[in-house]
């Protein structure tokens, strides 16, 4: 999820250059410094049992105990636990309008949506061939996954692997691969399904479940997604 700070703060520009360079899921240890009070609720996607973020809420105080105090984090509590149900609602119904593909729910900015225009499904075959980087924590994530492909491996779920947070191990993971870890994950498994269609007799239905996809419907989307061609297809050399 892209994270993103609404409202005033008095330090509001100072954790924003924060937000660029790190992650703020720890913000409510640092709320003494920034002179705020915070509360915070997980967001989880019911239907596929994952946790894709969380909604913070702050408020800025002068840090002195008392009824007012206390009044003030109750209030940000049930603020929280207010966005918190209303978000995971509006991701039931993405799910049921556009699949489980699109479940989360981004705020975009101007830069980010142009910068991935570039970033077509279409190229991620082309581009993980190429692919490098020095990262140590990047390579032992990309070993993860390559190393796992018959599972329904999740950004929270390999993060964990590499000991950092799921928002900062998404940025840190375009940065050096240049791809998404949705995208890059996606290429993989398709990059696999190809070389099963053309070189076993397995059925596409086999093929899906090995790869990990709960719906075979999703997974011959996806592959015509990457490849422009339908699994069956391609198994036969048809055109698209």
């Amino acid at each position: 999820m892209q994270t993103d700070i609404f409202g005033d703060l008095l330090e509001k520009k100072t954790l924003l250059k924060i937000n660029d360079q790190f992650d703020l899921s720890q913000l409510s240890i640092n709320k003494f410094k920034y002179n705020i009070e915070y509360s915070d609720e997980p967001l989880r996607i019911a239907s596929i049992n994952q946790r894709v973020g969380k909604v913070c809420v702050a408020h800025d105080v002068k840090f002195k105990t008392g009824p007012e105090h206390l009044c003030l984090m109750q209030h940000l509590q049930k603020h929280a636990a207010f966005l918190r149900q209303l978000i995971e609602s509006a991701s039931k119904l993405i799910i049921k309008d556009r699949g489980i593909d699109d479940f989360l729910i981004r705020h975009y900015n101007v830069n980010e949506t142009i910068s991935e225009l570039s970033e077509s499904e279409g190229c991620a075959l082309q581009k993980i061939k190429g692919m490098s980087t020095a990262n140590s924590s990047i390579i032992s994530a990309i070993s993860y996954i390559d190393n796992n492909l018959n599972k329904h491996l999740t950004l929270d779920q390999v993060s964990g692997k590499v000991y950092l947070s799921d928002y900062y191990f998404s940025k840190l993971f375009k940065k050096e691969t240049g791809l998404s870890f949705s995208v890059y994950l996606n290429a993989r498994k398709i990059q696999k399904a190809m070389l099963l269609l053309k070189e076993s007799d397995k059925s596409v239905q086999k093929i899906s479940e090995a790869l990990g996809f709960t719906r075979l419907s999703y997974f011959s989307q996806t592959f015509k997604k990457y490849t422009g061609y339908a699994p069956t297809k391609y198994r036969t050399g048809s055109n698209k």
